[in-house]
């Protein structure tokens, strides 16, 4: 498990990926009038985009990342909703231009930050190690609250193999 290019950036995948991914996992969230951001880690060949929420709530630590600025979060990422993505339906988001900028820079600084960089690797990797073991004690919630990623992937190449066919 690593990060995307050696370094979190910001990116916002394509909404009509969103919606087709969410046509076969209710977990993949899809809110028409939000982009969707997150940060892309790699896992052998499959990218992963892990969506950030300013819904700040407790959610479970296992399958969280809170984002402090200070000692206040201020909001999360969920990695339980992350999903598989491909180069064509993601877009690094430039900051500077962005209405949310001041949010987006405090939430990068914090999580280039070493150790946080290793929380985010070391709970993505282990939710994907627990759904792959069903005698694994969280099997049962993570399959419950976490996107599908087997099918995801699969519904990634459809996509990819259905677009470049397209072109």
């Amino acid at each position: 498990m690593r990060i995307k290019e050696g370094k979190f950036s910001v990116y916002e995948i394509d909404p009509m990926y969103l919606e087709y991914l969410s046509k076969y996992d209710k977990n993949v969230r899809k809110k028409s009038n939000r982009k969707y951001y997150g940060i892309l880690i790699t896992k052998e060949k499959t990218d992963y985009c892990i969506p950030f929420t300013s819904k700040v709530k407790k959610r479970n630590p296992k399958l969280t990342i809170n984002i402090k600025n200070k000692k206040e979060v201020i909001a999360q990422l969920t990695i339980n909703n992350m999903i598989p993505v491909i180069d064509d339906v993601v877009h690094k988001v430039n900051i500077k231009n962005d209405k949310s900028k001041y949010y987006l820079y405090r939430e990068l600084y914090f999580l280039r930050k070493y150790d946080v960089i290793q929380e985010i690797l070391n709970k993505a990797e282990k939710v994907l190690n627990v759904l792959n073991d069903k005698n694994n004690i969280d099997f049962d919630f993570f399959k419950v609250v976490c996107c599908n990623f087997k099918l995801l992937e699969m519904k990634s190449n459809e996509w990819k193999n259905i677009n470049n066919k397209n072109l």
